[in-house]
């Protein structure tokens, strides 16, 4: 009795020791009470506070879920181990759960440009802490998710009820699970709601594929998040890990972009992992234009919209759409339909869907030549990457298509920079899996 009573006594003595400890981290925020975290949101963001609330808990029940459910789409999952003893010596059973998903909120520049704000959120992935971690410093993996139309999917939604749709298969659900077991790995995991979805639904339209305010709108919500994990008493590496598939690929790769050619942000990356990356918006516009037919029929519409509703009030959308789609389509695009519906809605035929004025004289009508403009203003344009950078892409993608995505890697590595791009098998769906595969063998690299 003596001896449990006094290892008892240790622990906590150890426990208190290494929390002191984990205040002095250098690579994190100081450590930082409720207020002190809204002086540092004051400063940037008109006296708006960084709130944090927990939203979900995952076990290694929860966890083993999650890892048969992706194996049983052929994602390879055996890097992941998952403790299932609850009695483990190296955790305290009962008081952390395995993973913690903390829902982070804080406001940013409205996509319109006009000096408002907005107000977004998020979700950071926390791994299991005891007093044995305290110690620890963990590798942030920022996880730009791919394109949504539904607000439902947005990651702070989907978590709310994310055991409860761990059935479901649907691609948001997969891309966040696997990060989930990331997270349950070691690192933290962050992942943004897009502008106009989770807290800032209905105060904007989404910004879709405007790289400015994807780049803004992230990297409040990260360093919120940063406030968020040094008021958690987490330490943290000062490198990041960017990833991201689809949109999540573009805006991983403009965010990473951003943080290199613009040290004063004061972050710096290690590794960028990109898979099926629009890079080239006016490539890919091109192509569209002399397709007969393309698999995601709404990509370029979601865009347009984007533009149109934020940045580029003066874009007539009658100029590019035909009718019906240029009286009927935004409302495809309020949040409430989601992205089967809306894909159906549109016609795969781009001759039927895009006026003849676009699709034949984009490039020599003075009257469109704004919309190359801003085209090319958003599009990832090429830097000396210091970070490592690996892109996979399918060879028969037909959405965001091969072409554009291996010619910016023959542009990046010109330009001075360097990117590893990887072929792989699969249209822009298929070629999910292998991002998965090499996601997590790459990842592991730099933990």
């Amino acid at each position: 009795m003596k001896k449990k009573i006094y290892k008892i006594l240790v622990l906590s003595l150890m426990g208190i020791m290494l929390t002191i400890q984990s205040c002095n981290n250098e690579d994190s925020l100081a450590d930082v009470s409720s207020n002190s975290v809204e002086k540092a949101s004051n400063t940037k963001l008109d006296e708006v506070p960084v709130k944090s609330e927990v939203i979900a808990t995952f076990d290694s029940s929860d966890l083993v879920t999650m890892k048969n459910k992706l194996a049983g789409l052929g994602i390879d999952v055996s890097g992941f181990k998952i403790d299932k003893s609850e009695s483990s010596k190296t955790k305290l059973p009962g008081l952390l759960p395995y993973v913690k998903a903390l829902k982070v909120t804080t406001r940013t520049p409205h996509p319109n440009r006009s000096g408002g704000y907005i107000d977004v959120s998020g979700v950071l992935l926390l791994p299991s802490k005891t007093i044995f971690t305290d110690l620890q410093k963990f590798r942030i993996m920022v996880a730009t998710p791919p394109t949504y139309t539904l607000n439902n999917e947005a990651p702070t939604n989907l978590f709310k009820n994310f055991k409860s749709k761990l059935k479901d298969n649907d691609f948001q659900l997969n891309f966040l699970a696997f990060f989930t077991l990331q997270a349950s790995n070691g690192f933290i995991v962050f992942f943004p709601d897009y502008p106009g979805f989770g807290d800032s639904y209905k105060q904007c339209q989404h910004p879709y594929l405007d790289s400015k305010a994807m780049v803004n709108s992230t990297l409040d919500l990260l360093k919120a998040s940063q406030n968020t994990l040094s008021s958690e008493g987490y330490r943290y590496k000062s490198e990041l890990i960017i990833t991201g598939y689809s949109l999540g690929g573009f805006v991983a790769a403009s965010i990473a972009r951003e943080i290199e050619t613009n040290p004063s942000l004061g972050y710096t990356s290690n590794l960028l992992f990109t898979g099926g990356t629009p890079c080239n918006l006016k490539q890919i516009t091109d192509i569209v234009r002399a397709s007969k037919k393309t698999q995601h029929t709404y990509f370029l519409t979601y865009g347009l919209w984007g533009y149109k509703l934020n940045a580029y009030p003066n874009i007539n959308i009658k100029d590019f759409l035909k009718e019906p789609y240029a009286s009927t389509s935004l409302s495809y695009f309020d949040g409430t339909h989601g992205d089967l519906e809306v894909n159906a809605y549109f016609s795969q035929y781009p001759k039927k869907m895009y006026t003849e004025k676009f699709i034949k004289y984009l490039d020599t009508d003075p009257s469109l030549a704004y919309m190359n403009d801003i085209l090319n203003e958003n599009s990832v344009k090429p830097w000396k990457n210091k970070c490592r950078f690996i892109m996979t892409h399918g060879t028969s993608d037909v959405s965001v298509y091969y072409q554009n995505a291996y010619d910016f890697s023959i542009q990046q590595n010109k330009n001075g920079g360097k990117v590893t791009f990887i072929p792989t098998e699969g249209d822009h769906i298929i070629a999910v899996k292998p991002y998965f595969d090499k996601m997590t063998f790459y990842t592991a690299l730099y933990k």
